[in-house]
Parts: C-alpha cells; sequence; structure tokens
C-alpha cells in the first residue's frame, strides 16, 4: 500500500471514527478506560501503548493546528456533533511601552531574587531599605513524566 492511499485510509478512517452522540465527556472517559484496561489487564507493555499514545497525541495535535490554520468558518457550523465558531482575534495592550510598568516589573524581579535569597540563607536577610526579608514557604508542582523523542 502506498503511502498516499495509506493517509487517505486513516483520514476517512477518522471522519467516521465516532457518531455525533459520541461526546467529550465521553472521549475522555474512553481515554481513561483505555489506559486502565491496559494497566490492569498486563497483556501489553503499559509503556509501548504510552509512547504510541504520546506520538498520536502529537499527529492529532499537529492536525487540529493545520485545520485550525487553514479553514475559514465563516459563520457557526454543526458537523457530526461538534459546534465550529469563529472568533476574532483581539487586542492586547504593549505594556512593555510603558516606562513605569517597566520599572515596577524590574523592582518585582528583584524582590523575587531577594526572597529566594532569603528563603535559602541560614540566616536573616534584609532588604535594599532594611526591612527584613521574610522566609516564605514553598509550594510544590505534581511530579510528571518526561518524555523525548
Amino acid at each position: 500500500m502506498s503511502k498516499e492511499l495509506f493517509f487517505e485510509f486513516r483520514a476517512e478512517e477518522i471522519a467516521y471514527m465516532y457518531d455525533e452522540n459520541f461526546s467529550k465527556k465521553q472521549a475522555i472517559q474512553t481515554g481513561i478506560a483505555l489506559a486502565n484496561k491496559v494497566l490492569d489487564d498486563g497483556l501489553i507493555d503499559p509503556f509501548k501503548v504510552f509512547s504510541n499514545v504520546c506520538r498520536l497525541k502529537e499527529v492529532i495535535t499537529a492536525a487540529d493546528k493545520e485545520f485550525r490554520d487553514k479553514l475559514d468558518v465563516i459563520e457557526k457550523r454543526s458537523v457530526n456533533g461538534v459546534e465550529f465558531t469563529s472568533i476574532a482575534g483581539r487586542e492586547s495592550l504593549n505594556y512593555d511601552e510603558d516606562s513605569l510598568y517597566n520599572d515596577l516589573k524590574e523592582k518585582l524581579e528583584k524582590r523575587k531574587e531577594e526572597l529566594d535569597r532569603a528563603k535559602s540563607s541560614k540566616s536573616i536577610e534584609f532588604d535594599i531599605h532594611g526591612c527584613e526579608l521574610p522566609k516564605l514557604t514553598s509550594k510544590f508542582t505534581k511530579s510528571s513524566i518526561k518524555l523525548n523523542y
């Protein structure tokens, strides 16, 4: 089978993979059920499945971006239970053009550095104004699995 025919077949398969009643909630539950089945059954190496799920996610993300970049949504449209609506870009101010904003931003960065220094110091630390720096508490992010391929 040629590469082009293979991709044509896959695109058609994806077009009809789920009916219009397959909700976002069901999609999430299907993904959870897939992972749990692999983990509970022990018939397939979960890292093999996970590695291909990660690759497939990249394929889907790239395809999603390409469709978003190239499809024009003129008016609201519903296809296969998914609603497509165009949203106009929004304005955002260039705050960095304001000198006061930049000054405050720089002062905040310096304050962060002072607080970091105080946290790691065994002695009492003071800021540039002579005020004692507090020893702040920390919060931690959730552990995760890093992927490279």
